[in-house]
């Protein structure tokens, strides 16, 4: 095996891992704030800017894709095959893409309760729950 095949098979599984363990982190603070609408104590620029992260990585991993293929089909690459440049690519698409819904979503829900508290000069967790208890009389 080459060297340039152990560096991709390596950087896949290490790519696969992290996809796991980042999504899994990501999904308790997400089903916490599906299940209660509640986003008093999480930071609204902390998910603009993890937004913003999660998009400028998914643009590098298309970038970083389009060009390991361009350098397949110029020969680059001397033992490497499409499957193994999708596989070492395709872990951070799919982390920053499920992610970056996760973190709409939940900034969405923030954004709503914020503007929503200032408008009544209340507290977030406030008007979450008049407008739970608004949405449940409906």
């Amino acid at each position: 095996m080459s060297s340039d095949v152990s560096n991709f098979v390596i950087s896949t599984i290490l790519g696969w891992v992290a996809f796991v363990f980042a999504v899994a982190g990501c999904l308790p603070q997400s089903i916490k704030v599906f299940k209660t609408k509640d986003t008093q104590s999480i930071s609204l620029v902390t998910y603009i800017l993890y937004c913003i992260g999660c998009i400028v990585w998914i643009a590098w991993s298309i970038g970083y894709m389009y060009e390991c293929i361009d350098n397949l089909n110029n020969g680059a690459y001397n033992d490497l095959n499409l499957g193994l440049v999708l596989g070492a690519t395709l872990p951070t698409l799919f982390l920053n893409s499920i992610c970056l819904v996760l973190a709409f979503i939940i900034l969405y829900i923030k954004c709503r309760n914020f503007i929503g508290a200032k408008k009544l000069k209340i507290s977030e967790r406030e008007f979450t729950k008049k407008w739970l208890k608004e949405r449940s009389k409906k």
